[in-house]
């Protein structure tokens, strides 16, 4: 079973939080602002009663977005909010104007004041289609939802998810599934929002938090794509990384740099997730990993796996792939993207484009 959590606004009036925890939720969100005018009149409740609880638990803030000043609203947000050091931040965006443009000035605005403070985006995919199925990987990570039908207990809830609802999209992994607004969670008045998250407390506080030092917390590693890069026609063309969001033992090369070198030997989960742009209907894309020993600066062997064949629906692809993979320390990995067009050869049509994305490793120490 995953680990649970609520989240919380002033609808659910002031929840007895060690209720709640007795319960078994281990992370929960509470509203704190709307706009620039709005302050949920229960935070200061939910702020003092998470805390209370300690490290057995995580507790969490978020805004809901407005059309307008992202910025403004991230100022608004940290103004009423308090020390979020210890604190999951999300960003609720779903209609009211909002759009990915305003999140990005919000996270960006709520970075340079927090010193990049991670952000969870809740995005939903709805949401997400409407707006054009724009690139989400200025988040950290995506909080997404989907209901199961039903009323009842998280975890009987939960046993009607299907592995699909998982499924990444807008070039971020989904962390937090928020799967039912109609579960019964003592201590809660009425029926509230369920979470869950398929990892340990640990691994959540420190993706929460920015935070993965401690020793039995895995290494995560996070690289991301700011930089359009070309792809060929019919060959695989190794993706480059230009931004670090986290590396903690040093496994990128640093700057435009197409990898991950293992730093231990052990299992490693990667996740990739590529915004191409610039294909047709009937175009087929492939994503492949490819791991490579290395000795003297040269690779000295190959293993790869396809993990990702697919023909485009339309002009731009959200390309997605999971692997994992037993790593030796000193091996890179890459991931490679290929093209190809649907019919003749695409004669002076220009070849499609990776425009965006991440890569994720998390790997024991």
């Amino acid at each position: 079973m995953p680990l649970f959590g609520v989240d919380v606004a002033s609808y659910q009036g002031n929840p007895s939080w060690s209720k709640v925890h007795d319960s078994g939720i281990r992370f929960a969100f509470s509203k704190v602002t709307e706009d620039t005018d709005y302050t949920n009149p229960t935070w200061a409740h939910n702020r003092s009663g998470m805390l209370a609880l300690g490290d057995d638990f995580l507790p969490g803030a978020y805004h809901f977005l407005h059309g307008g000043s992202g910025a403004a609203q991230a100022r608004y947000f940290l103004s009423k909010a308090g020390d979020v050091s210890g604190l999951a931040v999300a960003l609720d965006v779903e209609a009211s104007g909002a759009d990915a443009a305003t999140a990005r000035a919000w996270v960006a605005e709520f970075k340079d004041r927090t010193g990049g403070h991670p952000v969870f985006g809740y995005f939903p995919r709805w949401y997400w289609e409407q707006q054009g199925r724009p690139d989400l990987s200025f988040f950290d990570t995506i909080w997404q939802s989907h209901y199961v039908e039903g009323t009842g207990s998280a975890s009987a809830l939960y046993e009607k998810v299907p592995a699909s609802w998982w499924s990444s999209f807008g070039g971020e992994p989904i962390s937090v599934l928020q799967f039912s607004s109609s579960a019964s969670v003592p201590g809660i008045s009425g029926r509230c929002d369920i979470n869950a998250y398929r990892d340990s407390l640990n691994e959540l506080r420190a993706l929460a938090l920015g935070t993965g030092e401690e020793d039995d917390m895995p290494l995560r590693t996070s690289l991301g794509k700011t930089q359009a890069q070309e792809l060929r026609w019919g060959e695989f063309v190794a993706l480059s990384w230009d931004a670090e969001h986290a590396d903690p033992a040093n496994a990128h090369g640093g700057g435009n740099f197409p990898g991950y070198v293992a730093p231990l030997t052990s299992w490693a989960d990667l996740n990739v997730s590529v915004r191409v742009e610039g294909l047709a209907p009937g175009d087929e894309y492939q994503l492949r990993y490819e791991v490579h020993d290395w000795a003297n600066g040269q690779s000295t062997a190959r293993w790869d796996e396809i993990h990702a064949d697919h023909p485009a629906t339309q002009g731009v692809q959200i390309v997605t792939g999971s692997m994992s993979k037993g790593l030796t320390k000193g091996q890179h990995v890459y991931a490679a993207i290929a093209v190809y067009p649907a019919g003749d050869a695409p004669g002076d049509r220009p070849v499609p484009r990776a425009v965006s994305g991440r890569i994720t490793v998390r790997q024991d120490r």
